[in-house]
């Protein structure tokens, strides 16, 4: 009976290992979906999230050189604090890209609307030509009559 009671235990063991297995593969196999909405974010939080984690631990770390300082540890926090700055840096230039945009977006709508300014003023003017001009001027001008009278020269 012990022999039986064993090979039961047995084989309960290995559907409980197969099972695990089908559950560790299913979770292997999971597909990781991003939409493009949704992609900026994303980068955001999880570059944030990076930096933030990588912060603390070389808050830790450095408490753990000093000490007992090693090659390999400094070596390790060097590195580490590299690719902190990498982070940091790659969130400014999208955070420089996106100001810059803003600015271009204003700078355009800034544009066009003094260019509508400057049509509608210029539909406001009346444009004439020359001879239209002096037309206009003999038109509304009074003659005044003149004599010419010459003067002496005084020497």
């Amino acid at each position: 009976m012990s022999d039986n009671n064993s090979t039961e235990e047995v084989k309960t063991l290995v559907d409980q290992l197969k099972e695990n297995n089908s559950v560790v593969t299913q979770i292997q196999q999971s597909d990781f979906t991003l939409d493009k909405e949704d992609l900026e974010q994303f980068i955001l939080n999880n570059t944030g999230r990076l930096i933030q984690d990588s912060m603390n631990t070389i808050d830790n770390i450095k408490q753990y050189i000093i000490s007992a300082p090693e090659p390999e540890d400094v070596h390790s926090l060097a590195e580490l604090y590299k690719a902190s700055t990498t982070a940091i840096e790659a969130l400014n230039k999208l955070l420089l890209q996106q100001q810059k945009a803003e600015a271009q977006v204003a700078i355009k709508t800034m544009d066009i609307e003094s260019k509508k300014e400057l049509a509608d003023t210029k539909d406001n003017k009346l444009t004439f030509t020359r001879d239209e001009i002096f037309d206009k001027l003999l038109e509304r001008g009074d003659l005044i009559e003149a004599e010419l009278v010459d003067v002496p020269e005084d020497n």
